[in-house]
């Protein structure tokens, strides 16, 4: 390999899976200076991400009494062995605090945030892939325990990670967004940004970055008798909350993920809620993008009550089966069967989970 010109060992580098890299920089100096360049680190998420490749893509599990990391795509091919990955606790969080309640604020890039318990003042981010984390400063003391909207998004124009997080109020019989504040990786601390939104009720805390913005699950108050549910977003780089794109008007509940580089929403159905879909877009904004990947009857599936998380596989979907803890479901539509996966739990139902990419991202 050492007879290979430098730019052709870069490139075949850049395809090879992050555990494989990090053992890789134990094997010489150069290399490790390689590796652990910011150019190549970006290259190698590049990789990642492009031409929608899902094969980096894990879920999260964060449960007690550990966390789990899932690679899905083995689980859809029948590869029960490596598809489910013990991840020891971060070393940013002590192992005396209780994880039964911990959730997942936001991810991005192999990033993710993480809350302990209730406190929205004990937060970290983490990567899961190199095991690298970082306890974060608490944001200001206007930001309730309780009631609040988190995303964790990168800005292109500045090359940094930022962390956004908001009070959720009622004033004058309105839902309104209130005190955001965003938190810079490079910085290492909190500011406000302007912006008061009215007139949106939440269906999740935790926001979804895909094209430079965080999205959200809601519901528009229209003054008729049902709200619109709708997405919307805040821009990552301009800190500004944006419109509003209305769901598909059949959705009974929804779940909003990402796919590749594709924006997925998957939800139940009105009238009668027999058939759950998956649809999914790589233009958002346009009504006419948005496509059905699948429509699937619902007694086919194990649910108890609406799944927190919910992805597409290159067989199926695969979504948590909180009605039985610990356990994953992947149902492939081509062979009309269900598969579940278990991860380690402690039968506590309230566990949490994410999508997100393998990457070499450090929080240095």
């Amino acid at each position: 390999m050492s007879k290979l010109p430098q730019d052709i060992i870069v490139d075949i580098l850049t395809y090879l899976p992050v555990k494989s890299l990090v053992r890789f920089k134990c094997v010489c100096k150069p290399w490790q200076s390689l590796i652990s360049d910011p150019r190549f680190v970006k290259l190698h998420l590049k990789r990642a991400i492009e031409g929608n490749n899902i094969n980096r893509q894990r879920l999260l599990v964060a449960a007690e009494p550990l966390y789990s990391s899932v690679d899905f795509e083995a689980a859809s091919d029948g590869d029960d062995v490596n598809a489910v990955m013990e991840l020891p606790y971060p070393s940013a969080a002590s192992r005396t605090e209780s994880f039964a309640f911990a959730s997942i604020q936001g991810s991005c890039d192999g990033l993710v945030c993480i809350r302990n318990g209730g406190d929205v003042h004990d937060m970290f981010l983490w990567n899961p892939s190199t095991r690298e984390s970082k306890k974060l400063p608490k944001p200001s003391s206007s930001v309730q325990k309780d009631g609040f909207l988190t995303g964790l998004g990168y800005d292109s124009t500045i090359d940094d990670y930022k962390l956004v997080i908001a009070c959720l109020t009622t004033a004058n019989g309105s839902h309104q967004i209130m005190a955001p504040e965003v938190f810079t990786l490079k910085t290492n601390s909190w500011r406000r940004i302007q912006g008061i939104h009215s007139g949106i009720t939440l269906e999740g805390c935790a926001g979804v970055f895909w094209n430079g913005a965080l999205h959200w699950l809601g519901k528009q108050e229209t003054g008729a008798d049902h709200d619109v549910d709708v997405i919307f977003s805040l821009d990552v780089a301009q800190e500004k909350f944006m419109g509003f794109v209305p769901l598909p008007s059949h959705f009974c509940t929804a779940v909003l993920s990402i796919s590749g580089n594709c924006l997925c929403i998957f939800g139940k159905l009105h009238p009668d809620e027999s058939y759950f879909e998956a649809w999914i877009t790589s233009e958002y904004g346009v009504k006419t993008s948005w496509r059905r990947r699948y429509a699937i009857p619902f007694d086919r599936l194990y649910m108890d009550y609406f799944s927190t998380e919910m992805c597409l596989t290159k067989k199926g979907v695969l979504m948590d089966h909180h009605g039985c803890p610990g356990t994953l479901q992947l149902y492939d539509p081509v062979e009309d069967a269900t598969k579940l996966l278990s991860v380690k739990n402690s039968r506590d139902p309230m566990y949490d989970s994410a999508v997100y990419t393998e990457s070499l991202v450090s929080l240095g």
